[in-house]
């Protein structure tokens, strides 16, 4: 392992002593959220108090100005129409994907140089208590130039600040003070001085905060930060409800199996079909800890808060980390988070053996450019291996055809595994689980 690398892995490991994560699983919601943007723009109906606008007559600052969007069932997007009813691509809007992170809103300068922004405008229905707060805002901008975030009240200008373009989400904070019934906050996304668009992965709330209160440090919904122990988050800063559930199931059916073998990781170990497993290793009692969307911080905060307390199985499978190299993690960053991940496992269970595996291949064919960082990132990984509790296999090999494509029936999506791929990496792990679940300790 280089020098660099071992430096920041220490680093790490150190980090990984202080006191775990207090945010625990929750439903309940904070009183203080009175508005959550992230879940009124994934809605086909805005909700009350909600309109999606542009400033189609006027500058910023002037609601006569604004018009609101139309929503496309189609195209899941807010927009602007054209003459055939269809959403204009040179005007603002935002699309709705499935998941968290995909809220994208676009504007852009039109062809005299105005600047046309996307705006997203709540009405308060009562006055508030105390100060009003933009809280948990995030932005990610895929501009070099950058992307302009003004907020105003009514007609007045309360806060404005340029989101750079950065790997990680930029995460904002602001006071809006007191405000009355009827007031409108606007939020709008436009092009920075002298640029042509603008675009972002937008989430924000409105909290109001009595008595003076400041709320919770603003969380990175979009993509968690290098060395974190986070959940992930919902759009209201808070952890996801359907995480929360999903967590707590898992810690509760690990108690209940008592299982010799586990498999933790994203949704790529969480599509394992079940019977597969059970099929060739049903005595060891496995069991599936995968989750859709986690990185390998998401990974460390369930493992720190109670996945594998009390488990105490033979074997840990851990496959984790294509989603942070979709993050822009290098591949010497995965290694130090992964390397970080294994201390904390062997923490919680250290009797425990623990296989991980590289990182698989996606996409069309290994020549793909994300193969030669998997290639990379999976070198280091070798690395961590001390094979004695910490084991490496690589079978990213067995699921590439001979001329180096990978069929669609391995990996339709370019990325998840099928029932083909399932069954080649079966055959490959199996020898190794054999040996590491029959080893005596």
């Amino acid at each position: 392992m280089n020098r660099s690398l071992t430096t920041l892995l220490l680093a790490t490991l150190v980090s990984l002593h202080a006191e775990p994560s207090t945010l625990k699983p929750s439903k309940t919601k904070t009183d203080n959220i009175i508005a959550v943007y992230g879940d009124a723009a994934a809605a086909p109906l805005a909700p009350a108090g909600w309109t999606f606008q542009w400033n189609e007559r006027g500058k910023l600052g002037d609601s006569a100005g604004y018009a609101s969007l139309s929503y496309d069932e189609k195209a899941r997007a807010y927009g602007v129409r054209d003459a055939s009813g269809a959403l204009r691509a040179d005007a603002p809007g935002h699309t709705i994907s499935a998941g968290i992170g995909f809220l994208d809103v676009s504007a852009m300068r039109d062809k005299e140089g105005v600047a046309r922004c996307y705006i997203a405008s709540y009405q308060l229905s009562a006055d508030s208590v105390g100060d009003v707060w933009i809280n948990h805002g995030n932005l990610r901008t895929p501009f070099s130039y950058g992307t302009d975030l003004q907020v105003y009240v009514n007609e007045q200008l309360k806060a404005q600040t340029l989101i750079k373009r950065e790997r990680f989400a930029q995460v904002f904070q602001f006071n809006l003070g007191r405000l009355k019934r009827a007031d409108v906050i606007h939020v709008a996304v436009g092009p920075s001085e002298n640029s042509p668009k603008a675009a972002g992965r937008l989430f924000y709330v409105i909290e109001d905060c009595p008595g003076g209160q400041k709320p919770a440090e603003p969380v990175n919904i979009i993509s968690p930060m290098l060395h974190a122990s986070a959940p992930q988050f919902g759009a209201n800063g808070k952890i996801g409800t359907a995480y929360a559930d999903k967590h707590q199931a898992q810690c509760e059916a690990v108690l209940a199996t008592r299982p010799e073998l586990v498999f933790i990781g994203d949704s790529i170990t969480a599509r394992w079909p079940q019977e597969v497993l059970e099929a060739r290793f049903g005595k060891h009692r496995p069991i599936n800890l995968g989750v859709g969307g986690d990185w390998i911080q998401n990974v460390l905060w369930r493992v720190q808060n109670g996945t594998l307390d009390k488990a105490a199985p033979k074997v840990v499978v851990l496959l984790i980390g294509t989603n942070n190299l979709t993050g822009k993690f290098t591949p010497d960053e995965i290694a130090v988070n992964i390397g970080g991940l294994l201390q904390a496992i062997q923490t919680k269970t250290a009797q425990s053996k623990i296989l991980l595996l590289g990182i698989l291949p996606r996409g069309v064919s290994i020549k793909d450019e994300t193969n030669e960082a998997i290639r990379q990132t999976n070198t280091k990984l070798a690395a961590l291996s001390d094979q004695k509790q910490v084991f490496y296999l690589d079978v990213g090999d067995k699921l590439v055809e001979p001329d180096g494509s990978i069929s669609p029936a391995v990996m339709p999506d370019k990325l998840h595994v099928a029932g083909p791929g399932y069954t080649r990496w079966m055959e490959a792990m199996s020898p190794t689980l054999d040996k590491l679940l029959n080893e005596r300790p």
